[in-house]
């Protein structure tokens, strides 16, 4: 069981997949997003699912916005969950947010380091694309620090530290 007070993930087939686990292992508070395109149209990723059914809170997602998004009710895309879940510790006043897993790279071929995921999910590893939309992220314009003390990472939008020298 991991022990944190809040789980992020956008897509439902990742939820789908795991919301058996989560359900019996995780005590937090379990969060996703309904995109939106800039227009304002739904652009649902939850394929006739209601998140809440699951206990999962659906913030509102604007597709492609740059930044974070200041007003709580939504976040910015970037394209992948680690984006969004920078955008929702914002909102949930976090002013130190240390990153922990997030390579943006292949391993051995492999999409992320514990494998592919399984292949009904959508391969979502343009990770160039989300590098580069890390980039608009500018903390100081939030008043947050951000540090990436991944391992192995591409990412290169944040100061990398070891986690064992941030605490």
């Amino acid at each position: 069981m991991v022990n944190a007070d809040h789980l992020y993930a956008a897509d439902y087939h990742w939820w789908n997949f795991h919301i058996a686990n989560i359900a019996r292992d995780f005590n937090g508070k379990c969060w996703s997003c309904e995109p939106y395109t800039e227009e304002g149209a739904r652009k649902t990723n939850w394929v006739n699912q209601d998140p809440a059914a699951w206990g999962v809170t659906a913030l509102k997602c604007k597709i492609k916005q740059k930044g974070l998004s200041k007003d709580p009710a939504f976040v910015h895309s970037g394209g992948n969950s680690g984006y969004q879940a920078i955008n929702l510790a914002l909102h949930l006043g976090a002013t130190r947010i240390i990153l922990l897993g997030f390579d943006m790279h292949c391993h051995s071929g492999q999409s992320h380091f514990f494998g592919d995921h399984p292949s009904k999910f959508i391969s979502n590893n343009k990770y160039e694309r989300f590098i580069a939309d890390f980039r608009t992220i500018k903390p100081e314009r939030y008043g947050i620090e951000v540090l990436n003390c991944s391992r192995e990472t591409a990412l290169d939008a944040f100061p990398r530290h070891h986690l064992e020298d941030v605490f």
